[in-house]
């Protein structure tokens, strides 16, 4: 499980400081299945997206598991406006929800 403790992705740096440690992370680790805890950010640009959107990629090329949980309504509105909200990406409400359901088999 990863939790993002900046409340907003909106500046440059700050998207690209999340990329940098989320591939960091996924390179030292190894890890098949991950939990992104969103519950702290309350603003996301489209910047943000582009982050997960590429993490999301990195999973299917590993035919790994992603899901996202605490995702505010702020954010999913986000997700709701470029149609990534169903289709594209998983996320449930918290974090005990997101950790069963990467246990349970993938649909």
């Amino acid at each position: 499980m990863v939790t993002v403790l900046c409340p907003e992705l909106r500046a440059d740096t700050v998207i690209a400081h999340l990329e940098r440690e989320l591939e960091s992370f996924l390179d030292s680790t190894k890890t098949q299945q991950m939990v992104l805890d969103l519950s702290s950010v309350h603003y996301m640009t489209s910047s943000g997206l582009r982050v997960l959107i590429i993490l999301r990629r990195k999973f299917r090329e590993m035919n790994g598991r992603f899901t996202m949980c605490g995702v505010h309504p702020y954010v999913a509105d986000v997700f709701k406006t470029t149609r990534l909200f169903t289709e594209k990406f998983d996320f449930l409400d918290n974090v005990p929800a997101a950790v069963a359901a990467l246990k349970s088999p993938p649909p």
